[in-house]
């Protein structure tokens, strides 16, 4: 039968014992160590020890060594140099084996194969002969032998690893490294960058927070690698690391196929239109990622049509953070278009953005087109006149959103109505953010009056941040919250300096000295206290409010030399309206009405002393004037 590619076909001796090759065709056991192949070295390790290697302490390694006689194989250092070199001396030991002449030429075969096939030879020539007999008649003895062979392996108990020495000689081909600390550390000396201990030790969280860490765009390359193979982390924070468009582009490329990251946080990253088109690029594909951060990225509007169109592709996205961000006129088109559109997205923030008066106006109409928002925020943009105008067609119209953020938005008085007519309509909000803007107490009123006539009464928080207002607010705003619960929030209680000014007497000093908030006064000031300690101080029942029987023992107890006609009488002045209780904010306008009385007082005493001087200057000079003023006096 044919066996190489060389020389003539031959007829190999007849094997004298079936479980034993001829003395020319055995391969000694060190020689077959040389022919191993990895994926051999796991079945064909027990065969290879010997009766003196029952311990199991020999290593594969250690044999290697003893063929070669090099003492240097047990050294790290020069096991990439045995790499090279073991092919090499395999081939070798295959030309020792070689068989040539005119009878028998075996070339390419080496160890176990060299076995495998010479006896697959002498069994197929033997039946050709007829002669299988051979092997038949001792066929239970070699499986007696084997069965043996078996059983001595089962009973054979090592702490020897089989593939030691394959580990050693070929490691990428077992590399163990389930944590992925190896992959970065490689990662980070291929880039040049230091290995971040903190993401070593929270690489595999479910929540990766690195905020802050300094990444740069190569040190987001170094992790990216990790983030591919993670299959564990479900949010991911990276919030000011400067990693700029190129390193968005990395990570990017590595999320393309991630199932498993939901929410992605890049705030104040500077990664520019050019991070932003790459992640629009990579959420067009990826639909597992559906709430998105980019507060501060100085993205602007030739990022806009991207995305456009990765908010019309996918339907999945929830929610989209912009603000602090440099998008304009274009890019509020955009946005329209995208509220129009998209019918899935829940929350957008665009705060903090360039939008001018015509912007703000095109989202309005946005809000007005749109199904699916149930949280905007549109502050610190400039809505003026025109844009509040187009937000009240918005408020009318919409009947999905439910929180509405408008601070900051230059809001002026004449705006107010408009904002005020189309919450008088509105059906679905429920939280209105409007404070910080330019209407004043005026339009503040204006606004809570429109929620007054609302009959659905939907609305439940309203907030105008510091804004001052007048009584007739503070009425109406206590009327509401019994009437719907609603909760307003505002500065404080303006107090009338025009009524103010027509109780004053003839005499201020007269009257602050008789006025028991002057001496509550100076013992607060005195004690380094605030009013609001004066009202935790007098509160025993801690209602935020103080009632004639708390008054009377927060003066006796704090030793304040008031009567009790004189407590009744101040009761009476700071219980503005007239239910028993004195709270915060009437303690705070008493207070205020009383400075405004110490000054009118001071002012009085500079008039007096001035009218004082000049008449005693007068009556020296024996001037007819100071006569003629006292007919006026």
């Amino acid at each position: 039968m044919p066996v190489g590619t060389d020389g003539p076909t031959v007829q190999p001796p007849r094997l004298s014992s079936p479980s034993k090759l001829p003395a020319q065709f055995e391969i000694n056991e060190e020689d077959e160590l040389m022919n191993i192949k990895p994926e051999d070295s796991v079945s064909e390790t027990k065969s290879r020890r010997s009766s003196k290697d029952t311990s199991g302490l020999i290593t594969d390694l250690t044999r290697l060594k003893a063929i070669t006689g090099d003492d240097r194989i047990g050294d790290p250092l020069y096991v990439t140099e045995y790499r090279q070199k073991l092919p090499d001396l395999t081939q070798e030991i295959i030309k020792e084996r070689t068989f040539e002449g005119d009878e028998f030429e075996i070339r390419g075969l080496s160890g176990a194969d060299l076995t495998r096939h010479l006896q697959d030879e002498y069994i197929e020539d033997d039946a050709a002969d007829g002669r299988s007999d051979v092997f038949e008649d001792n066929e239970s003895n070699i499986s007696s032998l084997e069965s043996d062979d078996e059983k001595a392996n089962e009973e054979y108990d090592t702490d020897f690893d089989p593939t030691e020495a394959d580990r050693l000689i070929y490691p990428e081909r077992y590399e163990t490294d389930p944590n992925g600390v190896g992959l970065y550390e490689r990662h980070c000396e291929e880039i040049g960058v230091q290995p971040i201990t903190y993401f070593i030790k929270h690489m595999q969280d479910t929540n990766l927070i690195m905020k802050f860490h300094g990444l740069g765009p190569q040190g987001m390359r170094a992790i990216a690698g990790n983030i591919e193979i993670n299959t564990v982390t479900e949010r991911i924070d990276l919030e000011g690391n400067y990693i700029l468009g190129e390193g968005a582009t990395y990570l990017t490329r590595v999320l393309k196929d991630n199932s498993y990251v939901s929410e992605l946080v890049l705030s104040e990253n500077k990664i520019g239109s050019e991070g932003a088109v790459a992640l629009c690029e990579l959420l067009t594909k990826n639909k597992t990622i559906i709430h998105l951060n980019l507060t501060g990225n100085e993205i602007d509007d030739s990022a806009a049509d991207a995305f456009y169109d990765m908010l019309v592709a996918n339907s999945e996205i929830k929610t989209l953070i912009l603000k602090h961000n440099c998008f304009e006129e274009y890019g509020a088109d955009s946005f329209c278009k995208i509220m129009d559109e998209n019918v899935t997205l829940q929350t957008l923030d665009l705060s903090w953005n360039h939008f001018q008066s015509k912007g703000c106006a095109a989202l309005a109409e946005g809000i007005k087109l749109n199904e699916g928002l149930k949280y905007l925020d549109v502050s610190m943009n400039g809505f003026g006149l025109e844009g509040a105008r187009a937000m009240e067609d918005a408020l009318k119209t919409n009947r999905i959103l439910r929180e509405l953020h408008c601070t900051h938005c230059r809001i002026p008085v004449e705006g107010a109505p408009y904002i005020a007519a189309g919450i008088q309509v509105n059906e679905a909000l429920v939280k209105l953010y409007i404070g910080h803007n330019e209407y004043g107490c005026d339009g503040g009123f204006f606004i809570l009056e429109g929620v007054n006539r609302n009959d659905k009464k939907t609305l439940k928080y309203l907030d105008f941040a510091n804004l001052m207002v007048r009584r007739s607010f503070k009425a109406l705003e206590k009327e509401l919250k019994e009437d719907r619960s609603l909760v307003t929030v505002y500065g404080g209680v303006l107090v009338d300096v025009a009524s103010f000014a027509s109780k004053i007497p003839r005499n201020p000093e007269k009257l602050l000295a008789s006025d028991p908030m002057t001496k509550l006064r100076e013992y607060v000031e005195k004690s380094g206290y605030r009013m609001i300690d004066l009202l935790k101080t007098f509160d025993r029942d801690n209602d935020w409010q103080i009632s004639r029987e708390e008054l009377s023992m927060g003066v006796k107890k704090c030793e304040i030399d008031l009567t009790e006609d004189q407590i009744d009488k101040l009761m009476s002045q700071l219980d503005l309206n007239g239910d028993g209780q004195i709270d915060l904010s009437e303690l705070m306008e008493g207070k205020l009405e009383n400075t405004l009385l110490q000054r009118e007082a001071i002012r009085y005493r500079e008039e007096v002393d001035k009218k004082t001087k000049k008449q005693e200057q007068m009556t020296a000079k024996a001037d007819p004037q100071s006569f003629m003023e006292m007919m006026n006096d």
